[in-house]
């Protein structure tokens, strides 16, 4: 932070992890103590909360189906091109100077893609221990539920969601 107030920063834009503005909690620990030494420093600061990348959790077609191991619970997730579409209207809008936006994209399941690319969603158990699973879980407890319209009102328009990312790999 002395290196930026050094050298003149006029602000500082923080790509953060949804819900580090809550509490210092598991993966948003990190991002917290950051926020806080931001806020601290008395520097101009501006938050972008992402969710996880719908990029990485889009459900694959394998075998004529869709499995997963969410218990059918929603996710929150948003595309990487739709949190850097919302990071560029961010760095040159007006207004956005000392706010946090908390983005989450269009809730979505893996039962609701799978009915509608009519396909079936039978529900399996997680693999094992490891990132995914403990991912699952967080799904299933129904932890990645949260919404905002944030990502909405920043973009100008509704984010992409995971169906209609379906639909345009289809017709390409």
């Amino acid at each position: 932070m002395t290196a930026a107030k050094e050298a003149g920063v006029g602000a500082v834009v923080f790509t953060s992890f949804l819900g580090a503005g809550a509490g210092a909690t598991g993966m948003t620990e990190a991002y917290h103590a950051t926020e806080q030494a931001l806020i601290g420093s008395g520097l101009p600061y501006m938050f972008l909360r992402h969710p996880f990348y719908s990029d990485a959790f889009v459900p694959r077609v394998v075998d004529g189906e869709i499995t997963g191991s969410t218990g059918g619970r929603g996710l929150n997730t948003a595309f990487r091109s739709d949190l850097a579409a919302a990071a560029a209207n961010v760095l040159t809008g007006e207004g956005h100077l000392g706010r946090a936006y908390d983005f989450t994209g269009p809730l979505w399941s893996h039962p609701q893609v799978a009915e509608e690319l009519g396909v079936p969603y039978p529900e399996v158990p997680d693999a094992g221990p490891g990132p995914m699973s403990w991912i699952n879980a967080q799904i299933r407890a129904g932890l990645l539920e949260q919404q905002t319209d944030d990502l909405e009102r920043v973009l100008g328009r509704p984010p992409v969601t995971v169906a209609s990312h379906f639909r345009r790999l289809a017709l390409s």
